[in-house]
């Protein structure tokens, strides 16, 4: 992502605080919504007595460690350090940019509620909350496309390896 690129994308919300907060608010509106229900689907499965309960805990917590430890290998700047300018939504990390953790972890959970037979249509909807996690970071200047994509095939490998190795 060239300079030039970043700020063309982030201005509009540079220029409109309104939609910066409304940027942050959906943000987090997404982000809410997955992890809190996330907790809800591991109790939810040990009330069941879920066989399934223990990949549900396991995968997205192996994965969560897994990208936590390769993206702080690879300590990829931020493009609001690169460019040396502001995030739209608020943020001060500095580096382990890629992968993205939040929208990886937003995916790994939204495939382990698609596991679900009975929950598919809410998995489905929270990977479009994924999706919709993605799109926010990248034009509130927090990642790069780089990040996103690589977060979600992270996600898709890790979910896939996981669910059904164990």
């Amino acid at each position: 992502m060239t300079k030039e690129t970043y700020f063309k994308m982030t201005q509009p919300f540079r220029d409109h605080s309104g939609l910066a907060k409304s940027l942050h608010r959906l943000n987090d509106l997404f982000s809410g919504i997955i992890f809190i229900s996330y907790p809800l689907l591991v109790f939810w499965l040990f009330c069941r007595k879920d066989p399934g309960l223990l990949k549900a805990i396991l995968v997205p917590l192996d994965g969560f460690i897994a990208v936590t430890v390769f993206r702080g290998m690879c300590n990829r700047k931020r493009p609001y350090e690169k460019f040396e300018t502001e995030p739209v939504i608020p943020k001060d990390t500095k580096g382990k940019s890629f992968p993205s953790r939040h929208v990886f972890s937003a995916a790994v959970i939204a495939l382990t509620v698609c596991m679900q037979p009975h929950l598919i249509g809410m998995g489905i909807l929270f990977l479009a909350f994924s999706a919709g996690i993605a799109v926010i970071r990248v034009v509130s200047g927090v990642h790069y496309i780089s990040d996103v994509l690589a977060s979600f095939v992270f996600a898709a490998v890790i979910w896939g390896t996981g669910y059904y190795l164990f």
